[in-house]
């Protein structure tokens, strides 16, 4: 009776289908593990995705931070322009070492800064030696 062919046969399928079974356990325990790996990686790819959008927001608060800083120096930048507009317009004397200066660099001498700013020497020499280009 043990050797009987359809015994032999039905405990040739047995053990195809038990080895089958092995096999798919295996393959499934397989693709557990890759679950499980790629479920932890997803975790760590979250919380570093976290990290990025608080430190984006950071640096989006520090930069909003940064543009009106910038404008209230633009804005004191103006007002200090137009604060040394007004001195030079008020001071005489700022006028005529302005002109003197521009008289140097177009290559006047001691004598014609003395004559056309109506300063004395040592002051037109002092500009030449400061404006003079070497």
């Amino acid at each position: 009776m043990w050797l009987q062919p359809a015994f032999i046969l039905a405990m040739a399928a047995l053990m195809l289908a038990m080895v089958a079974l092995l096999v798919a356990w295996m393959m499934w325990r397989l693709c557990q593990r890759k679950l499980e790996a790629m479920s932890r990686l997803m975790r760590e790819l979250t919380r570093t995705r976290e990290s990025y959008r608080k430190q984006l927001e950071e640096l989006q608060a520090a930069n909003i931070g940064l543009g009106k800083r910038v404008a209230e120096l633009h804005r004191q930048l103006g007002l200090l322009q137009e604060q040394q507009q007004e001195l030079a317009l008020k001071d005489p004397q700022s006028k005529l070492y302005s002109r003197a200066t521009r008289m140097v660099q177009l290559g006047a001498d001691v004598e014609e800064i003395m004559a056309e700013c109506e300063m004395p020497r040592a002051e037109a020499e002092l500009l030449l030696s400061l404006h003079r280009k070497p």
